[in-house]
């Protein structure tokens, strides 16, 4: 499996709550189970390896959700999130207006064939929370053909630091993650995207952070998604995510070039 690189630009604190492209940290997934080779089953997250050879398999799960705003489902592609899973897999719902619950249902375990799926031009704003607090976000993408949006929230629940988009649709195939899926929303099997994003990239350095808001909206073209945490207070503690090996480039913002950051 390839390692996955996002680059994009560091807000200045400005435009810290404007939405910015992702600078994001590559991993590489290890999974087990019948999916990972038929694409419609359970894949059961293992371990992810950094680029410096880092092995990490202490994560942290959603355990609870609050849906902001979610369009309403009124048939056929109406809505936005909704749950999905393998088409024979054995955890997981697959509900078009789900629940709260339903959302965490999804979320809540280690099997990457249980995502959130979003219509193609359906809007959302979900809070959801971890058991643990986090130092890493680690986000899978089936598809690798639409964009999502992420932004902490602190513990009284307002908004802090970066809201960070990252679009998949502007990446190449050196960010598959090294597997497909094949869900109850879809008609076959999709390459899957992921990359990670430190607490610095979104702007906050307080590992007590375990809240975030998720976005999608029209113009993403329906992010179908998975989110789990690395768990900040795992043996060892936290880690710098290595810098990565290469750099795709640099972006221009409102007129500001930044450089790309890594920790």
């Amino acid at each position: 499996m390839k390692n996955l690189l996002v680059t994009g630009i560091t807000a200045s604190a400005a435009l810290s709550l404007l939405a910015v492209p992702a600078d994001a940290f590559s991993f590489q997934t290890n999974a087990t189970g019948d999916g990972w080779t038929d694409t419609t089953s359970d894949i059961w997250l293992e371990s992810i390896e950094l680029e410096d050879g880092t092995m990490v398999d202490e994560f942290s799960l959603i355990n609870s959700a609050t849906i902001v705003e979610n369009d309403e489902y009124t048939g056929g592609n109406s809505g936005a999130a909704s749950t999905d899973i393998g088409d024979t897999s054995t955890t997981g719902t697959s509900v078009e207006a789900p629940t709260e619950n339903e959302l965490v249902g999804n979320l809540n375990n280690l099997n990457l064939n249980n995502i959130i799926d979003t219509e193609d031009s359906g809007s959302f704003a979900i809070d959801l929370f971890f058991n643990d607090p986090v130092d890493n976000l680690l986000l899978w993408e089936r598809g690798m053909n639409s964009a999502l949006a992420v932004q902490a929230v602190d513990g009284a629940g307002n908004l802090a630091g970066n809201k960070v988009t990252v679009d998949f649709r502007e990446l190449s195939n050196d960010y598959y993650a090294g597997y497909k899926i094949n869900t109850q929303e879809i008609g076959g099997s999709q390459k899957v995207g992921s990359y990670g994003l430190t607490m610095a990239d979104l702007g906050v350095e307080d590992l007590s952070i375990n809240g975030f808001r998720f976005f999608s909206d029209s113009s993403f073209n329906g992010p179908d998604w998975k989110i789990m945490g690395t768990n900040a207070t795992r043996p060892g503690g936290p880690v710098d995510v290595p810098e990565p090996g290469t750099i795709l480039g640099l972006a221009a913002f409102s007129g500001l070039l930044a450089a790309a950051r890594r920790r």
